[in-house]
C-alpha cells in the first residue's frame, strides 16, 4: 500500500542576550516569523524538488484528507507525490509567530499548494477540486522541473501497480502450497520442486517489476543543484547590509 512521506520541518529563532552578572550572551528562543524567502529555503533544505506543502487544521489534523479523497480512488495522486518535496505544517502555522507563518498568509490561505522549491510559480490546490484538476495542477509543475514526462511515467507506473497485486497473490498462494504440501507428504514430496521454481520465478518478477518502477521514478531533475548555498548566501547578504554594530 502506498503511503505518502511527509516531511515535518522545525524551526528554533534566538536571540541574544546580555547574560547576567556576565560578559558572555545567552540565547533565548523566540517565536517570530522567518521572511518568506528565507522560510521557502529552510523548508526546501538541499531538496530540489518541487514543494507540495499542507498545512493542518482542527478538522483535518493528523490526516491527509486535504490532499486525499475519502470516496475517491486516491492511488494516481499518491504516485505522483513521489516527485514532490512533500511538507506538511502543523495548524498554528496561521498564528502570525509561527517561523513559517509567511508561506500562508492572506486573508483566505489554502490548505495546499504546489510550487518550485524557492517558492516561485505556487499553485493553490483548493479543496473543492475533482482528481483531474487536482492532477492537472501537479502535473503543470512536473513538466516545469523535470526532463522525463511525468504522466507517462504514472501511467507505467500505475500497470504496475498490478502487477504487484497479481504478484503478491501468487506468492503467497505458492508459499502456503508449498507449506500445505511439506505438512501432508514432508520434505520428500516430489511437487515441492516444482513448486519452489514457480515461487522463485514469481519473486524474480516482482523484483524485475520494482527495478523497471525505480526506473520510471527517476524522472530527472532539471536543475537539481541550483542554488546549494540559498539560505546562507541569504543570511550573508542581510548581515551584510545591517548598519555597522548590528
Amino acid at each position: 500500500m502506498m503511503k505518502l512521506k511527509w516531511d515535518f520541518p522545525t524551526h528554533n529563532i534566538y536571540k541574544r542576550d546580555e547574560a547576567k552578572g556576565a560578559n558572555a550572551t545567552i540565547a533565548t528562543e523566540i517565536e517570530a516569523a522567518l521572511p518568506e524567502q528565507e522560510a521557502y529555503y529552510t523548508v526546501a533544505g538541499d531538496d530540489r524538488r518541487p514543494l507540495l506543502v499542507l498545512r493542518e487544521c482542527l478538522l483535518c489534523n493528523g490526516t491527509d484528507d486535504a490532499l486525499l479523497s475519502s470516496y475517491e480512488n486516491n492511488e494516481a495522486v499518491l504516485i505522483v507525490t513521489r516527485w514532490f518535496h512533500c511538507v506538511k505544517l502543523p495548524t498554528d502555522i496561521l498564528n502570525d509567530e509561527h517561523p513559517f507563518h509567511t508561506l500562508f498568509e492572506g486573508d483566505h490561505p489554502p490548505h495546499l499548494f504546489v510550487s518550485r522549491w524557492d517558492g516561485s510559480n505556487p499553485i493553490a490546490l483548493r479543496g473543492d477540486l475533482s482528481r483531474s484538476e487536482l492532477l492537472g495542477n501537479m502535473h503543470e509543475t512536473l513538466k516545469a522541473e523535470y526532463k522525463k514526462d511525468a504522466k507517462k511515467a504514472a501511467k507505467e507506473i500505475t500497470k504496475l501497480m498490478y502487477v504487484y497485486d497479481m504478484l503478491d497473490e501468487k506468492i503467497q498462494r505458492l508459499e502456503i502450497t508449498i507449506d500445505d504440501e511439506l505438512e501432508k507428504r514432508g520434505p520428500k514430496s516430489k511437487k515441492l520442486k516444482k513448486y519452489g521454481k514457480q515461487l522463485e520465478a514469481a519473486q524474480k518478477e516482482m523484483v524485475a517489476a520494482k527495478e523497471k518502477e525505480a526506473v520510471l521514478s527517476n524522472l530527472q531533475l532539471r536543475n537539481p543543484d541550483e542554488a546549494p548555498n540559498a539560505l546562507e548566501e541569504l543570511l550573508e547578504s542581510r548581515k551584510n547590509d545591517l548598519p555597522a554594530g548590528q
